[in-house]
């Protein structure tokens, strides 16, 4: 099995490496109007003299590792592999242009102009999750459902569908390449880009996105746990000044019914409900839970930047500075027996949790004499 067509999705064709190299092979794809190949593995035409100027070509050089960034290429991936099925010049679509409904059956119907394939060494992991990556991005509605766009979806939606949306795509590429199977790395990473809304405006859509810049700092704190230290001072990420960066972005909220934290001493804010990290399955933890854990806030700067490990956390009011909690980077359990990693906790004996004010309630004037505090 050394090349398979991607079912529904026109000329497009996945493979392993031996596609190129065995010349029957190549004279299927020559046959199949095949002009763009992209190489999910270091490969390089050179040596193939005129005949290389058959294709378009374009190598990403990574291993079929678990540990790898897969994702960061998924944007310049895409837009290579619709370009060649639907070059612009042959009245195809843009190479950035979606299928976003069912009635586009020019894009639906499993024609294209042009023709890709796209390989790695075997065709089953590397070479598949670029394809599914294709997939998801260029008819979101199928692997979503009818009426699913990215844009009318929020992030918190997308991620809930994630794991389903990809598994609908590796199916449909199984139905010809019963092989195909990313790695658990690959296929992780797969459920992100979906969670992104599969960004591909420009090469760099990936690596601007705050899901993935998040991903990436997560990565580097397991790596730090792994050899038992703390992140240095200067890396380390606080949610509170990253929100306030963030511009032309999608930005989750808290939950609606969320609660503001204080310091009970001296009613300080110490996190609104956007930085409370849920810690159970459900989201919905016990009032019997002796911790609430928050995000990496701005205010535990003092404590986190002498590189400790674990440590208390104090309130940042210059006039209580009561201990309010601890942090361990190695991470806590809670006395509901969850783990959380990394932890920013806070102690429910030393804060009040209170509803947020609201700011822009409308005044609500009161009879002469009446009190307005009832």
């Amino acid at each position: 099995m050394t090349i398979s067509r991607v079912p529904e999705a026109g000329n497009l064709w996945v493979g392993g490496v031996w596609a190129l190299n065995l010349e029957g092979s190549r004279d299927k794809l020559y046959q199949q109007n095949v002009t763009h190949v992209l190489s999910v593995i270091k490969f390089s035409f050179d040596g193939w003299g005129e005949e290389a100027k058959r294709f378009k070509h374009m190598s990403i050089d990574i291993d079929d590792d678990p540990s790898c960034d897969l994702l960061i290429h998924f944007s310049s991936a895409v837009r290579f592999i619709n370009n060649g099925l639907y070059p612009p010049n042959n009245g195809g679509t843009e190479p950035d242009g979606r299928a976003e409904t069912e009635g586009e059956k020019s894009q639906d119907d499993g024609t294209s102009p042009g023709g890709v394939f796209v390989h790695c060494a075997m065709g089953v992991s590397r070479s598949v999750s670029c394809v599914i990556a294709y997939l998801l991005y260029k008819y979101p509605h199928r692997f979503g459902g009818k009426q699913y766009t990215p844009s009318a979806t929020s992030a918190a939606e997308r991620r809930q569908t994630s794991k389903v949306a990809i598994d609908r795509a590796l199916q449909l590429v199984r139905r010809e390449r019963s092989i195909a199977f990313p790695n658990s790395g690959f296929m992780r990473q797969l459920e992100l880009w979906w969670e992104m809304g599969c960004p591909a405006d420009d090469d760099n859509s990936v690596e601007r996105h705050p899901v993935y810049q998040k991903w990436l700092y997560d990565r580097m704190l397991e790596e730090n746990r792994s050899v038992h230290v703390a992140p240095e001072a200067e890396y380390i990420r606080f949610e509170d000044e990253v929100e306030q960066e963030k511009e032309g972005v999608e930005v989750e909220t808290g939950k609606p019914d969320g609660k503001e934290v204080r310091c009970k001493k001296c009613r300080r804010i110490l996190a609104t409900p956007k930085f409370v990290v849920s810690h159970t399955p459900t989201g919905s933890e016990s009032s019997n839970c002796a911790h609430v854990f928050v995000d990496t806030l701005s205010w535990m700067r003092p404590a986190l930047e002498g590189g400790a490990l674990e440590g208390r956390l104090s309130c940042p009011n210059a006039k209580c500075g009561a201990t309010v909690g601890r942090f361990a980077w190695q991470g806590l359990q809670c006395s509901c027996r969850q783990w959380v990693v990394p932890a920013f906790s806070l102690n429910r004996s030393r804060i009040d949790e209170v509803a947020p004010r609201r700011t822009n309630a409308p005044e609500i004037r009161q009879p002469p004499g009446q009190n307005s505090s009832l």
